[in-house]
Order: C-alpha cells, then structure tokens, then sequence
C-alpha cells in the first residue's frame, strides 16, 4: 500500500525527480555517448555539489529522536565535535591503510546506498519482511558501488591507483567476475521478490539503475546517482523525520517544508562547498605528489564515514512498520510529536 497523503507528497515526487533524472542521462549515453565522455567530469563534479546538502543536517538528526521537545544543552556542540573528529580520524587511517580503508568505504558505501533506498521504498509503497528488505539493500548497493570495479575497470584504475596505492587486486579478473557475479544475482533475486509481490515500479527502478552503471561511463553514473537519486530520496526521508515538519506536512506546505529544509542546510553547505572550491583550486604542482593527492581526496570521503552513522541514527529512529494492511509506520519522531498535542488539537485535526 502506497504512503499515506503527507508522506506521499513527498516521497512520491522524490521517486519521479530520480527516476526521471536517471532515464534522462542514461537515454543521452545511448543516443549520443560521446556527450558523457566529453563531460564526464562536468557531470560527477555537479553531482557531487548537488547531493552536498543532503548530509547538511547531520548535526540536527540526532535531535529529532531524543525524548522531551528539545535536545540537551550541549547536543548541538557534542555532535558536530563528534562528526569533526570522526572525519578526521580517516584521512590518517587511509595514509597509513589506504588499501584497507578503499576496502571498507566500498563496503559501507554499498551498505549505505542500499538500505537507504530500501528504506525510501518502504515508506513509499509500504514496509516488505525483512529477507525481501535485505535483498533489495544488497542488489542496490553492489550496483551503485561497486558494479563499476567490474564493468569498467580501465576508467576506475586511475582513481583507484591514487587513492590506494596496492588496490589493483580489486580490479583483477577473478574479483571483477565475482563482483558482476553477485551483483546480477542480487538483482535478478530481487527484481524476482518485487514482481512476486506486486512492487513493479521497484523492480523497474533497479533495472534503471543498473543500466544507468552498466552503460554510462562510471564518473557520470555515480554524479547523477549521488545528485538526483541518492540525495533528492534521502532528502525527503530528513523533511518526513523532523518532528518539526509536521504540522506543514499536515497542511500540505511542501515548499514551506523544503524552504525550512534549505535554510538548515544553508551554512553547512557553503562550508563544504568551500573545503571543495580549495582543494580543486590547489596548484597542479602540489596535486602532482600522490600521497598529498590522496590525503586531499580523501579528506572529501572522509565526511561519508560519520554520515554512516548519523543516518543509521535515523533509520532506528523512523522506527519499524506496524503489522498491519501494509502501512508504513510514521517516524518516530512523528509519533512523540502526535503524542504531544493536545486533545482539542487532535479533535481539529480530526474534524
């Protein structure tokens, strides 16, 4: 069952603007291939800028789940400090482990990637068991993170080369088999559940995705995806989580709620866009050692790792589905923020 009308005016037209940005790139790679070549980067730079905002919030999310009607005194401190240092701690493991910190930020990319689409799904069409759930977040995952190891290995070694000196095995014949080998497994398993279950437009969505990985030069496929896909679903997943939102919700004011939304982002934004805008201005000479190259590149990846954590924050705190006809369950949040009105305010709502 579809998500009731607040949450449908939201995820649904997520669901169209990534479906609809994906179908649009991948239709230009096959008419006219030699437009992504020529501005791949172009392309995976614009992606990278416009997914910035979704992790622009982290500092506020753990907030949303505490008990009483705001966080505590030193929250707001405590948690950006954290996530500071949590960033910090990777560029020194990848100078010292860069082979095994590449290892673990693809595994807890394709992690990341997958349960979060599951999860927008769920909320979306309704909640599934959780071997259908687990399905879906392996064949997302492997296809948006590492499919392209196996499918276009002399695109991806530069990169891999300069992040991880020694990572080459991952690019060698036998792994890229046995990566393509479970990642088209995954998929074939999970688009087979969602048919069986009558979830067509997932199954269409994955098989979007993965032609989108499987045609489309990787440096183009990961932009769009992280830009259009990636971020627009988990933005709408934050407005949904944010007690806050509610009331607007309600009313349905989803321009107030996205407005809302982009003022929260707005400074944590312009200081990443900053970080970003200094590392590519730095001179080619200094890019030219490798090691600093890395540490430059990485310093960027390094903001996934606590991004992890705060959204698995989230996940626990948008609570599990309610057995039922197929109802999502709302946030948690959502629920203490109901919770919280008053009688009279329940009666209007109601009336």
């Amino acid at each position: 069952m579809a998500a009731p009308g607040p949450a449908a005016r939201v995820l649904v037209p997520a669901g169209r603007i990534s479906t609809g940005a994906v179908a649009a790139v991948l239709a230009v790679g096959l008419v006219a291939p030699q437009v992504w070549r020529r501005w791949a980067v172009a392309v995976f730079l614009t992606g990278l800028v416009a997914g910035l905002p979704h992790g622009a919030v982290d500092h506020l999310v753990p907030g949303w789940f505490r008990r009483g009607s705001r966080p505590a005194a030193g929250h707001r401190t405590v948690v950006p400090l954290g996530y500071a240092a949590a960033a910090a701690a990777v560029p020194a493991a990848a100078l010292t482990v860069p082979a095994c910190v590449l290892c673990v930020f693809l595994a807890v990319s394709a992690l990341h990637f997958g349960y979060g689409d599951a999860r927008f799904c769920a909320l979306r069409d309704g909640p599934t068991d959780p071997a259908p759930r687990a399905v879906h977040a392996l064949a997302h995952g492997t296809v948006t993170a590492v499919l392209p190891l196996a499918l276009w290995p002399e695109q991806v070694r530069p990169v891999v080369r300069q992040l991880a000196p020694g990572a080459d095995w991952l690019l060698a014949a036998p792994v890229r088999t046995a990566t393509a080998v479970l990642a088209g497994a995954a998929v074939a398993v999970c688009c087979g559940m969602a048919l069986r279950d009558g979830r067509h437009r997932q199954a269409a969505e994955l098989l979007l995705l993965t032609a989108l990985f499987g045609l489309v030069p990787p440096l183009v496929a990961f932009g769009t995806y992280f830009g259009a896909w990636h971020s627009v679903r988990h933005i709408a997943r934050l407005v949904l989580a944010d007690p806050a939102n509610a009331p607007a919700l309600r009313a349905g004011h989803t321009a107030a709620v996205l407005r809302r939304f982009g003022r929260q982002a707005a400074v944590p934004t312009a200081i990443a866009l900053a970080a970003l805008a200094f590392l590519t201005a730095l001179p080619r000479a200094f890019l030219a050692d490798g090691r600093t190259a890395v540490g430059g590149v990485v310093l960027l990846a390094a903001l996934t790792f606590p991004h992890l954590i705060v959204v698995a924050h989230l996940d626990r705190g948008e609570g599990r589905p309610e057995p039922g006809p197929g109802r999502p369950s709302p946030p948690r949040a959502a629920r203490r923020a109901a919770a919280a009105r008053s009688p009279s305010d329940r009666c209007r709502d109601d009336g």
